[in-house]
């Protein structure tokens, strides 16, 4: 799907294994798109190359932050959907957690545990 994040460079800030998927967060994202992200989590099947699914926190435009200053984002094969607008999701925590959340219900992992890995 063209609506995958196109990143250039970015530094991996976490990482965790959640069922039979590996979890990558990304941040200092330097996108070959015309979206500022603030951080990428991309969800690959073990043994796969190409993440299935991601959630990204991208920084809105000045002018478009009456709601919050960024969105949480998910992005698929079949959908690209803003799921929310807050200031929120600038932060670490508050994002990996509702990254992992969605994560879970997206891909059937309401069963397993997240374990971070670094």
């Amino acid at each position: 799907m063209n609506a995958f994040p196109k990143i250039k460079t970015a530094i991996p800030q976490r990482r965790y294994r959640y069922g039979d998927y590996l979890v990558t967060v990304l941040g200092e994202i330097e996108s070959g798109d015309d979206r500022n992200y603030r951080f990428v989590a991309a969800f690959v099947r073990e043994g796969e190359s190409q993440p299935q699914l991601y959630v990204v926190s991208e920084r809105l435009p000045p002018g478009e932050r009456a709601n919050g200053s960024h969105v949480l984002r998910v992005i698929n094969s079949s959908m690209d959907e803003v799921m929310d607008v807050d200031d929120r999701w600038q932060q670490m925590s508050d994002y990996v957690d509702q990254a992992l959340q969605l994560g879970s219900q997206l891909l059937g992992l309401e069963q397993e545990v997240p374990y971070q890995l670094a």
